[in-house]
C-alpha cells in the first residue's frame, strides 16, 4: 500500500495531542518546547557545533515529526544563529523527519495553537501538507529544507540509502515511549542511524531505556546518561567517534556528487523548462551559473508551448514510476506557488485534470489508478455525470479527475523565469550551439561552440533535451527523439463552458487567458526530431479526440482547418521514467562490471560505477517535463552539493542514466564498449 493511515488522536485538558493507538503524549503536558531545548538542541549542543562548523549545510535527522514541535524550535534556533553569525561558512540546514502516522491537517492545525511563537513557521507547513503517500515530501523554509519521509521507519530508513552513508550530523531520536512503541526501537533502527552518521556526528533522546542505551552502544555509539527533563530522571546522549568504512550495497548506482570549490562555477547547456529548474534549485545553494541556449530566447523547442498541462502519470505498471511522479507533482505545486509569489509573471489557472475512459483500454487503466485508493486531494473516481460536471460540457464516459492539476503557458513562464534568474547573477547565453565537451587533467570542463569558441566552468549539467546524446560523453544513453505537435484551435461560445484540462487519447486545454484559443494535441512520432507543419499531423489531432469523444456534440465545434501549430521535439525513453545525476561512462562502466553477475553471485568486492567527473544530466522528460523538472532540478542540485536526496534510493536507482546497460549486466547479458 502506498497510502499512509492518520493519526488518531485526541486532546487533553491541556490541549496536548495524544496517540489513541500508543497512549502517549506527543509532547510534555507542562512545557514541551523547553523539553524540545533541553533534550535534543542541549543534548547534541547544537548551537556550540554550528559556530564551530566549516561546511556549507548540517543535516539532522529524526524519528518521529508528531507536530513538528522539535523542527520549529530548531529551525528558529538556526535563524538566529545566522543572524548572529552571518560570515559562517553554515549556510544551510536539512531537517530529515520519519512519521508513521502523520497528523491530519485540522489537528495539526490544532496542535500549533499551543505555539503561536512558531505560527509564520506552522502556516508555512501547513499550507504545504499534503495527504501524504510513503516516501519523501521536500518542503523549502528558505535556509531550511525539511524532508518529510511518511510511512514506517523501518521501511523508510534503509531508502536514505548507500548515498547517505556518514552524512548525518545530528539524531533527534524521538518517537512514543520504547514501552508504548517497542516495534520502532530496535537493533535495526540503531545499526542504520549508526550508519548514516558522520564521525563526531551525536544523538540525543529523552528515554533512558536500558534496551535502548545497550542497543546504541552495541552498534557503536559511545552513550551517556544526563539528568533528565521535568519528572523524568535520566535521559541519553551519544557520539559516533569511530569512522565507518563504507559499506556500498549498489556501487553501479552509487551517485556521486561534484568536487566543489567555494563558489560552484556550473554551466547549464540548454534553455527550457528542466534547465530553468536545475538552475532555480543551484542558485539556492549560491551557485554561479550560466545558461547556453542555442536558440535566440529560451523556450522555443519542447518547452515553448502556448498552453501546457501539469499533473502527474499515475497510469503505470511500475509502481516506482508511479511514485516518483506523484513526488514530483507535489514538489511541483510548491515550486508554482513559490515562482507565483517572486512575482513571476505567467498565464496559469489550477482547474484540474480530467481523465477520461474513452474506450475499453483506457477505462482499465484508470481502474488501476481508482485500485490504489488515493486521497480525494491527488484523484478521484467519476461516473459519467460527476466527471462531466467538474469538466463543465457533457463527456461520453466517466474517468478520473486530479483536482490540483493545471494548465500554465510553458514559454511564458520559462522565458519569465530566466528573466528573473537573470537579475539573481545567472548569466544567459544564447545562440550558443555547444557542440563538444572537453576536460582537462584539473578537472575542467571546456565547451566549444559551433564557432569554435571554448568556455570553460568547473561543472556542466547537461539539460538540452532531444539533444542530450549528441556528445561524446552522452552517445550510448538509449535516448529517443519524439515529434508533437500541438493544434491552436479558436475557441467557441460552448467551448468557453470548458473547465478543466480534458485527457483521452491527447489533450485539450480550457480557453486561455484571453479568451481566444486552445490548445489541442499532440501527434507522438518516434525518431523523428523534424518540426516543419504537418497538415496529417493538424487533422489527425482535431479527429483523435472526435473518435474517442463520439457521442457528444461539442466535440464537433473543434476546428483545426486554420492550421494554427507549434512543432516541439521531446526527449523520452523507452521506460517511461526521466533520467538525472551523474553522466555514466560506458566504456568503462561495462568493462569494470562485464562479470558482475559472478561478482555478485560469489559476493566479491564490486568497484563504484565510473562517471565522468563533475559531469551531471536531467532528461528523458518526455511529455510530463512541467511536471517532473522540478524535482529533477532539486536532485540534481542535492547531489552535486553533496546533501540529502529527496526521493527514496529505489527511486534514485530507477532515475540513474545508466540503468538500460547495468540491468543487462546484473543479468549476466554481454554488453560490449564502443570503439
Amino acid at each position: 500500500m502506498l497510502n499512509i493511515t492518520s493519526a488518531k488522536v485526541y486532546f487533553n485538558q491541556e490541549n496536548t495531542p495524544v496517540s489513541e493507538a500508543f497512549d502517549d503524549i506527543y509532547f510534555s503536558n507542562t512545557d514541551g518546547l523547553q523539553e524540545t531545548q533541553y533534550v535534543f538542541i542541549e543534548g547534541n549542543h547544537l548551537w556550540k557545533r554550528w559556530t564551530e562548523f566549516q561546511a556549507s549545510h548540517f543535516v539532522i535527522a529524526e524519528t518521529g515529526f508528531g507536530t513538528g514541535l522539535n523542527f520549529f524550535a530548531t529551525i528558529q534556533l538556526f535563524r538566529q544563529f545566522r543572524k548572529e553569525y552571518p560570515n559562517s561558512p553554515l549556510k544551510r540546514l536539512f531537517f530529515l523527519s520519519f512519521e508513521k502516522y502523520p497528523l491530519a491537517l485540522a489537528q495539526l492545525k490544532q496542535a500549533h495553537l499551543a505555539y503561536p511563537e512558531f505560527s509564520s513557521i506552522a502556516s508555512q507547513l501547513q499550507e504545504n501538507w499534503l495527504d501524504p503517500i510513503v516516501g519523501c515530501y521536500r518542503i523549502h523554509f528558505e535556509e531550511t529544507t525539511l524532508d518529510l519521509w511518511f510511512g514506517d521507519v523501518a521501511d523508510n530508513l534503509p531508502q536514505l540509502g548507500d548515498y547517505m552513508q556518514n552524512k548525518i550530523d545530528v539524531w533527534f531520536l524521538d518517537g512514543f515511549a520504547p514501552s508504548k512503541n517497542p516495534e520502532m526501537w530496535n537493533d535495526k533502527l540503531y545499526e542504520y542511524v549508526y550508519r548514516y552518521t558522520k564521525q563526531q556526528g551525536s544523538f540525543a533522546t529523552f528515554t533512558a531505556a536500558s534496551a535502548v542505551r545497550k542497543g546504541l552502544e552495541s552498534v557503536g555509539f559511545t552513550v551517556t546518561k544526563r539528568k533528565g527533563y521535568g519528572k523524568k530522571r535520566e535521559c541519553l546522549q551519544g557520539i559516533k567517534l569511530q569512522e565507518q568504512p563504507l559499506d556500498i550495497k549498489t556501487p553501479w548506482y552509487l551517485p556521486q556528487s561534484a568536487k566543489l570549490t567555494k563558489q560552484a562555477d556550473i554551466a547549464i547547456i540548454g534553455g527550457g523548462i528542466a534547465s530553468l529548474f536545475t538552475a532555480i534549485s543551484l542558485v539556492n545553494r549560491g551557485a554561479k551559473v550560466t545558461i547556453y541556449c542555442e536558440d535566440e530566447q529560451p523556450a522555443l523547442n519542447a518547452s515553448g508551448n502556448k498552453q501546457g498541462a501539469f499533473y502527474p502519470q499515475l497510469s503505470d505498471d511500475d509502481e516506482k514510476n508511479i511514485r516518483f511522479y506523484v513526488h514530483a507533482f507535489a514538489y511541483g505545486l510548491q515550486q508554482l506557488h513559490w515562482a507565483i509569489k517572486q512575482g513571476i509573471q505567467f498565464d496559469h489557472k489550477f482547474c484540474g485534470v480530467a481523465l477520461c475512459a474513452y474506450d475499453e483500454r483506457s477505462a482499465k487503466k484508470l481502474q488501476k489508478i481508482a485500485d490504489y485508493h488515493w486521497s480525494s486531494s491527488l484523484y478521484q473516481e467519476l461516473n459519467k455525470q460527476g466527471l462531466s460536471d467538474v469538466v463543465g460540457l457533457p463527456l461520453p464516459c466517466g474517468g478520473g479527475f486530479i483536482p490540483n492539476g493545471a494548465w500554465l503557458a510553458p514559454r511564458q513562464f520559462v522565458q519569465n523565469a530566466f528573466s528573473y534568474l537573470e537579475k539573481c547573477g545567472v548569466i544567459l547565453k544564447t545562440f550558443q550551439n555547444i557542440t563538444a565537451l572537453s576536460q582537462d587533467e584539473n578537472d575542467q570542463w571546456y565547451l566549444t561552440n559551433a564557432k569554435g569558441e571554448l568556455f570553460a566552468h568547473q561543472i556542466v549539467v547537461l539539460a538540452n533535451g532531444h539533444k542530450l546524446k549528441d556528445f561524446a560523453q552522452t552517445n550510448q544513453l538509449p535516448l529517443c527523439s519524439v515529434r508533437g505537435q500541438v493544434s491552436h484551435i479558436p475557441t467557441s461560445e460552448t467551448l468557453q463552458k470548458l473547465k478543466t484540462v480534458v485527457c483521452y487519447d491527447g489533450y485539450l486545454t480550457p480557453v486561455d487567458i484571453d479568451k481566444n484559443t486552445h490548445c489541442i494535441g499532440a501527434s507522438h512520432i518516434r525518431d523523428n526530431d523534424t518540426r516543419e507543419f504537418s497538415l496529417q499531423e493538424q487533422q489527425e489531432n482535431q479527429q483523435k479526440i472526435q473518435k474517442n469523444l463520439t457521442g457528444v456534440d461539442w466535440v464537433n465545434e473543434i476546428d483545426t482547418s486554420e492550421n494554427q501549430a507549434r512543432m516541439g521535439i521531446r526527449c523520452t525513453v523507452r521506460d517511461r521514467i526521466p533520467m538525472v545525476g551523474n553522466v555514466p561512462n560506458f566504456n568503462e562502466q561495462v568493462v569494470d562490471y562485464k562479470n558482475i553477475f559472478n561478482l555478485r553471485r560469489r559476493k566479491q568486492t564490486i568497484r563504484n560505477a565510473s562517471h565522468f567527473t563533475n559531469l551531471y544530466l536531467t532528461g528523458a522528460l518526455g511529455s510530463r517535463g512541467l511536471t517532473s523538472a522540478p524535482l529533477l532540478g532539486e536532485v540534481l542540485a542535492s547531489l552535486i552539493y553533496n546533501e540529502p536526496l529527496p526521493l527514496s534510493e529505489d527511486i534514485i536507482h530507477s532515475l540513474s542514466a545508466n540503468r538500460s546497460w547495468i540491468r543487462k549486466l546484473l543479468k549476466g547479458t554481454v554488453v560490449k564498449p564502443v570503439e
